[in-house]
């Protein structure tokens, strides 16, 4: 298995949205015709002080991807692993919970396995996280992955041009002039009123 974390944007450079590069993510994953499962992390800061409100409903869609293992997250001074939402609210563990460890065997079927489960239900608002998180993705196939990509890049053009996260096939800088590139000034030319500076 491989973990990739999802940085960048698509010139590779830090800041702006996280965008998931299928060819590096193939890259790691094929070797021939066989594919190594990954885990696909994309770290988010979606606000200051907590999420903001445009990106709570990409949040919550995540949560609907086959391929979502949910988010690494907190609330306001403890971490937390959230695992999913109904309605409005958003269902986590906690990982500081200590648990008694139940050893189970074939010599002894009945042992408690009650740690194994949670006592009671854990859940808060999805708008009360923290705006720091990590969101988790596995896909054990190629197929899982480019479904993955399809998802995302639906979800990329519902989001009202604020995307948490970006899909492209490629990461091959663009060459291409950019639009205040300033061409070679001929100084012979009238100036018509205009001075160079």
């Amino acid at each position: 298995m491989k973990v990739h974390v999802i940085s960048g944007d698509a010139d590779g450079e830090r800041g702006g949205a996280p965008c998931i590069c299928m060819d590096d993510v193939e890259g790691l994953c094929l070797k021939g015709d066989v594919w190594t499962p990954i885990i696909l992390l994309v770290p988010l800061v979606l606000g200051v002080d907590k999420v903001n409100a445009r990106y709570l409903p990409s949040l919550w869609a995540t949560f609907t991807f086959p391929q979502s293992l949910g988010i690494l997250g907190g609330k306001h001074g403890a971490s937390t692993y959230f695992v999913g939402v109904q309605g409005d609210h958003t269902f986590y563990l906690d990982p500081h919970e200590v648990q008694q460890v139940a050893v189970v065997s074939s010599e002894d079927p009945d042992v408690n396995t009650s740690s194994y489960h949670c006592s009671f239900v854990r859940k808060m608002p999805l708008n009360a996280i923290d705006p720091s998180l990590a969101l988790g993705f596995y896909c054990i196939g190629r197929g899982d992955f480019e479904d993955l990509c399809k998802r995302a890049s639906e979800l990329e053009k519902d989001s009202n041009g604020a995307p948490m996260f970006t899909v492209i096939r490629s990461s091959q800088k663009d060459t291409r002039p950019k639009a205040d590139t300033i061409g070679p000034v001929n100084l012979d030319q009238p100036e018509e009123d205009w001075q160079i500076l």
